[in-house]
């Protein structure tokens, strides 16, 4: 079946397909796209092979690209076997390292582009050459990237310095985001980078998942709550650092990172940014022994460190230091490493976000009672208020502006404070501990109360999913009365709370987002009231719970799915797109990718308001949908499927909440293949071998005995085989009859291929040569309309026939012995032809031809033609692969009846080359000359150099050597020409009448060009 040469891509990839299907051995396997990647960063695709016969054996692999947007050219960018497999386009970046394959075992690799460009966009193909006799298998896997903007911002906020001193607090805030159209995460990792350190360390991380997890270093700190991230708002992220450490001098930097799920459900980062480091500078405190006077320090006495609950806690704080007048300091109270609250150098109260909601009522108080004493009170206590306490004082120093630098702080010694519960029995209790909720949806906690005396008020609290640790933050508060009190974070939503029942407050939140997962606490505080009026807390109970809440993409799944997705044309196919979860609105949209695209083509755009929009052809596509429970299905049914709907199908959701557009999401992928009708094609032929003589006309005959359809075209294409070769296309004829010629078989003049009636396709070679000997090959393309009216061809069929040639008897012969001319430039050359016998009664007729060096004999080019009636004739428009103006240079003559010559005179470079000539013979048969014999000579290989090569060509023939020649041809070449003087004199003197050389060289020619012959 060697004539299938040119379809066998075809053939293989078909049966590779049909062996896959019956269980193949050989499978190449690539990372599943698409991928998105994000240009100036790097990508790794993993290829791999298996089920060779011999699985230690190394494989080769090899990688290529298809660009958009036809993705139909095949370009070369590395491989394991070739280091110049790379088109010029990719190969300075393979010479750089920038795109590099690197080889995990035998049968695997990894390709590695270290830096993708604007146009690394396509399908990317890996293919492992065959190392075995048979071809069992898939050899090549591709797989999509797509190449996507950079829009990953980080920055810092603050000041990009700090001078603090040891024990001071440090706070940052690092801003992140991404507008990626695709779904994708964010990561945050706060570094230290120590002066002296060759690279930084992580203090704390906030992963892809919301998780956060300290560096190795800061670990101890991190569970003491010195070190605490949270996340403020949706792009917003703050580094909490209390008691610095001198070992936290340096530079601390905020690193995001941007994430993105491939098909194989795995994380890959796809783009990082830095923020600009801040320099911190952290100062030791140190107390010299002779600056004891104006040392600061700081003390703290308590009244009572036993307390019962609902009765009051006093922490006094003094600050004693010998500074100058009017010193300013600010003074802080401290529980459990956590700051309550603080007053400034001039006053101002600042309370933390826990204890916010007891100042605000009355609870917490502090006040400066003296210069230098500071009094905080905290009535009534709960049992949570129990912990370790001191005070913190610090020096404050304001400039010209009114600004203050704070000094190095000084903590006094701790006390540990124990709280009892009293007999009161007030109990609290959330109706659940753990509670889920969906985004979007309204969320409702009950706190439940028993054993109640008095009044009561209630507050909720709080605190992010994000932060393990760390204080609550106030969402609404009832008083005893009944006034209703927002916190400051939740001012502008809607929220509230109600007490529907005695023992019964309830939280409502509406439209719950992210951010409001976490734990809530509900306090429920007991008032009496005292003699004068005034109401007086006496107990207090808090209860929490956790609350999750589900982000609307993990609410709805989508899955398409078809009953048939095989189809032959013409066919019909629906598609099921199921969404499956709670009502919401939501937009789909339907997409096709088609075989040989980057990216997937719209069809059609449903939104969530029923409007529907279409991007291409509509009028092979029909939607529908229906609603039932807890699924929605969209249907799309393709009326008469062509080749134009194949390719793989995808609707991709997008739900629409709180006035916008979520991420989308895709479903599974579906591909529909549109098969062509089997074909029945049947092919008839001449009978073979075909058996004919030499110099005659063949006919070859091929016929279409049976159709797939009666509409069907064809296209018919003659191949030949000849001398082993590989198959060449003698004529083809494609479905509209246009007939095209093949190259390079020498018999273009004699050939020729008709249509006869029906389907019948018959080849003629007149006057047949010994070379038209072979095996010809007849390839018919049956080709069909599909519903849109375009082409489309099925598998083609041949028929095969074997065409032998006898060699008639012959008296030609020409002398066919090879010759080696050279000539210098300007020179004339004499080319002979010559019979060495011949039927003197027999018309002969000549050509010569002209072959550049190293070209194959089917590039000849005619120069010369002497017909057998006579007529002499120089081809017109030929190509003369390099002779310039040789018609105008051409002498042609015939001395003897079998002898030809071909002069050229004034010979260029350029018509330097192989000469040959060929002599057919005519013999009169039935009154007409018809060509009997051909024979060709031998070639004559004529090099034509210009005269100071000749020269130079001569002196390295004898051996001479440049230094050799300068020493002692100079001084021969001086005593030749005094010789020739001196013989001239002579001569001249004895007045000799002979020979005198005309010739104004030293040189003589070493061929001289014979005269024409006279005719």
């Amino acid at each position: 079946m060697g004539c299938l040469q040119p379809y066998i891509t075809s053939i293989l990839f078909f049966l590779s397909g049909l062996i896959q299907w019956g269980g193949a051995r050989v499978l190449v396997e690539v990372q599943s796209g698409p991928l998105h990647r994000v240009i100036g960063y790097s990508i790794s695709i993993s290829c791999n092979v298996s089920g060779f016969s011999n699985p230690s054996a190394q494989q080769d692999f090899r990688f290529s690209v298809y660009k958009p947007p036809k993705n139909t050219q095949e370009i070369q960018i590395i491989s394991t076997d070739d280091t110049n497999y790379a088109v010029a386009v990719y190969g300075d970046r393979v010479r750089r390292g920038v795109i590099t394959l690197e080889r995990l075992s035998v049968t695997s690799v990894l390709f590695h582009v270290k830096s993708l460009e604007d146009g690394d966009e396509g399908e990317y193909e890996c293919h492992t050459p065959n190392s075995e006799a048979v071809y069992d298998g898939t050899y090549n896997a591709k797989t999509t990237l797509k190449v996507i903007g950079d829009t990953l911002t980080a920055s810092s906020t603050g000041p990009a310095s700090f001078s603090l001193s040891e024990g001071d607090d440090l706070t940052l805030q690092c801003l992140a985001s991404s507008n990626t159209f695709q779904h994708t995460h964010l990561s945050i990792t706060w570094y230290h980078h120590g002066d002296r350190e060759a690279s930084p360390h992580p203090i704390i991380s906030l992963d892809r998942d919301l998780k956060v997890s300290p560096g190795q270093r800061f670990e101890g700190r991190y569970q003491a709550g010195f070190i605490v991230l949270d996340k403020l708002e949706e792009a917003t992220y703050r580094l909490k650092m209390a008691r610095i450490e001198l070992s936290d001098a340096g530079r601390i930097s905020c690193q995001a990172q941007e994430w993105i799920q491939d098909p194989d459900r795995s994380w890959y980062p796809i783009a990082q940014k830095d923020t600009q480091p801040t320099t911190l500078e952290v100062k030791a405190i140190v107390v010299a022994p002779d600056q004891g006077s104006s040392s600061m320090v700081v003390s703290m006495t308590v009244h009572k460190t036993h307390l019962q609950e609902g009765e009051g806690l006093s922490l006094q704080c003094i600050v004693n230091t010998q500074g100058p007048v009017g010193q300013l300091f600010s003074v802080a109270w401290v529980k459990d490493n956590q700051e309550l609250a603080h007053i400034g150098p001039t006053g101002v109260l600042s309370v933390g976000p826990e204890y916010g909601g007891r100042e605000r009522g009355g609870e917490l108080r502090a006040v400066r009672t003296k210069e230098k004493t500071h009094l905080l009170t905290l009535r009534p206590v709960r049992t949570q208020d129990q912990g370790v306490y001191h005070c913190r004082a610090w020096p404050e120093e304001r400039d010209g502006n009114g600004v203050f630098t704070q000094g190095s702080t000084q903590d006094s010694t701790t006390e540990t404070i124990t709280i009892t519960a009293t007999e009161s029995g007030l109990a609290v209790a959330m109706d659940t501990q753990q509670v889920s909720v969906d985004e979007g949806d309204a969320l409702q906690l009950t706190c439940r109360v028993s054993v109640v005396k008095g009044q009561l008020s209630i507050t909720w609290q709080h605190r992010s999913a994000s932060m393990a640790t760390g204080p609550f933050s106030d969402v609404i508060s009832l008083s005893r009365v009944g006034v209703m009190e927002l916190g400051a974070e939740f001012g502008k939503r809607n929220v509230r709370t109600m007490r529907p029942m005695a023992d019964i407050f309830t939280l409502e939140l509406g439209e719950v987002t992210p951010s409001d997962a976490g734990a809530y606490q509900c306090t429920v505080s007991e008032w009496t009231t005292e003699a004068n009026g005034n109401g007086k807390k006496t107990h207090s109970q808090s209860q929490d719970c956790s609350v999750e809440v589900h982000h609307v993409e993990s609410l709805l799944s989508v899955y398409l799915s078809s009953r048939g997705v095989q189809v032959t044309v013409g066919g019909e196919v629906e598609l099921v797109c199921r969404v499956q979860g709670p009502s919401l609105p939501v937009t789909v949209t339907w997409s096709l990718q088609r075989e040989g695209q980057s990216a997937p083509d719209n069809i059609l755009t449903l939104s969530y308001t029923g409007d529907i929009t279409w991007s291409g052809d509509q009028s092979n596509y029909h939607l529908r949908a229906t609603t039932g429970k807890k699924e929605v299905r969209y249907y799309l049914r393709i009326i008469k499927a062509s080749h134009k709907e194949a390719g793989r199908y995808q609707c991709v959701i997008s739900v629409f909440l709180q006035g916008r557009h979520r991420k989308p999401q895709n479903s599974n992928a579906l591909g529909v293949l549109v098969q062509t009708p089997k074909s029945v094609l049947t092919l008839s032929s001449s009978s073979s071998p075909l058996d004919k003589s030499v110099n005659t006309d063949i006919q070859m005959e091929c016929s279409v005995a049976k159709a797939t359809s009666n509409s069907s075209r064809f296209g018919v294409s003659w191949l030949a085989q000849k001398n082993g070769e590989g198959n060449k296309t003698v004529l083809s004829s494609d479905r509209d009859a246009v007939i095209t010629l093949g190259l390079g078989l020498g018999t273009e003049q004699r050939i020729s291929m008709r249509r006869r009636e029906g389907w019948s396709f018959e080849l003629t070679i007149r006057q047949a040569r010994s070379w038209d000997n072979g095996m010809y090959y007849c390839v018919v393309e049956e080709w069909l309309q599909d519903p849109h009216g375009q082409w489309y061809k099925l598998p083609p069929s041949s028929a095969a026939m074997e065409l032998r040639l006898k060699e008639t008897v012959t008296d030609l012969s020409v002398n066919q012995t090879d010759l080696e001319m050279e000539v210098k430039e300007g020179e004339g050359a004499e080319l002979t032809c010559a019979m060495t016998s011949g039927d003197p009664a027999s018309l002969y007729s000549l050509t010569w031809f002209y072959m550049r060096r190293g070209s194959s004999s089917s590039l000849r080019v005619p120069l010369v033609i002497l017909g057998h009636d006579g007529v002499l004739k120089y081809p017109e428009d030929q190509d003369n692969q390099g002779l310039q103006d040789q018609k105008g240079r051409l002498i042609f003559s015939r001395p003897t009846h079998g002898t030809f010559l071909l002069g050229l005179q004034r010979a260029l470079q350029g018509d330097s080359g192989v000469y040959q000539c060929q002599v057919d013979q005519y013999k009169l048969i039935h009154s007409n000359w018809e060509l009997s014999a051909t024979n060709e000579s031998g070639t004559t290989n004529l090099t034509v150099r210009q005269p100071i090569e000749y020269v130079s060509e001569l002196l390295s023939e004898r051996g001479f050597v440049t230094e050799s020649v300068l020493g002692i041809f100079i001084p021969l070449v001086c005593i030749l020409a005094i010789l020739v003087v001196v013989l001239s004199i002579k001569l001249k003197r004895q007045g000799s009448a002979g020979y005198k050389k005309q010739a104004k060289s030293l040189w003589l020619e070493i061929d001289p060009l014979n005269p024409r012959p006279e005719d």
